[in-house]
C-alpha cells in the first residue's frame, strides 16, 4: 500500500491491484455491501430497496471520482492516485481505524480538483485505504429505484445550473470584473 511521506506518513492509498478503475470501483461496491450487512442491514431508516452501485465515474486529474449509491445515502467519493498535502489526524490514521465502528462522516477536508474547490470527509477502509467522501443525498426513503435517486440528483444539478446561468445574465459584466479584479491582485489574500 501507498503511504505516501513526510506530511502524508499516515495516509493509506489504494493497493495497488485497486490502481485499475474497474478494481476500484468492484472494491467499493464489495466494501459498502459488507458495510450493509455488517450495520445496516436491520435498520428501518435505510430504503432496503436500493442496491449498492457505482454510477458516473470520471477522471479528474489525478483524482479518480464517481458516485455510490448505497440504501443509506448517495455520496460523492474522490481517491487520489497519490497522497494528498493534509495532515489526517491521529484518530484516522490506519492503526486507529482498524476494527473501529463504521463512521460515515469522518473530519472534512477542502480539496483542489480540477473543477476547483471541493469539501469531503476522509474516510478509511482496509479493503480500499484512505480515499474520501462527499455525501449528497442521506434521506434515501423516497426513492423505488437507482434511476430515481440519480433521476433526482440530476435534477438538482440542472437547477443548479440553471441558476447559475440565470445569475450571470441578470449581471453578465460580472465575469469579466471578477477576472478584471483576480489579475489585479484582488483576491490575493
Amino acid at each position: 500500500m501507498d503511504t505516501g511521506g513526510g506530511m502524508n506518513e499516515h495516509w493509506q492509498g489504494v493497493a495497488e491491484g485497486l490502481r485499475d478503475d474497474t478494481a476500484l470501483l468492484l472494491a467499493v461496491q464489495a466494501e459498502y455491501r459488507r458495510l450493509y450487512e455488517r450495520c445496516f442491514r436491520d435498520d428501518p431508516a435505510v430504503n432496503h430497496r436500493l442496491p449498492v452501485i457505482t454510477h458516473a465515474f470520471r477522471r479528474l486529474g489525478r483524482w479518480r471520482v464517481f458516485l455510490l449509491l448505497t440504501p443509506w445515502m448517495l455520496a460523492r467519493l474522490l481517491v487520489p492516485d497519490e497522497p494528498p498535502d493534509i495532515e489526517i489526524p491521529a484518530d484516522w490514521r490506519p492503526a486507529a481505524r482498524r476494527g473501529a465502528p463504521y463512521t460515515m462522516i469522518g473530519p472534512a477536508f477542502s480539496l483542489e480538483l480540477l473543477t476547483g474547490r471541493q469539501k469531503a470527509h476522509l474516510n478509511y477502509s482496509t479493503a480500499i485505504g484512505h480515499y474520501f467522501l462527499h455525501p449528497l443525498v442521506l434521506a434515501m426513503a423516497p426513492f423505488p429505484t437507482p434511476e430515481a435517486v440519480f433521476g433526482a440528483w440530476n435534477d438538482v444539478i440542472a437547477a443548479r445550473n440553471a441558476n447559475l446561468e440565470k445569475m450571470r445574465r441578470q449581471n453578465p459584466q460580472q465575469e469579466e470584473i471578477s477576472r478584471r479584479e483576480f489579475f489585479s491582485g484582488g483576491f490575493r489574500k
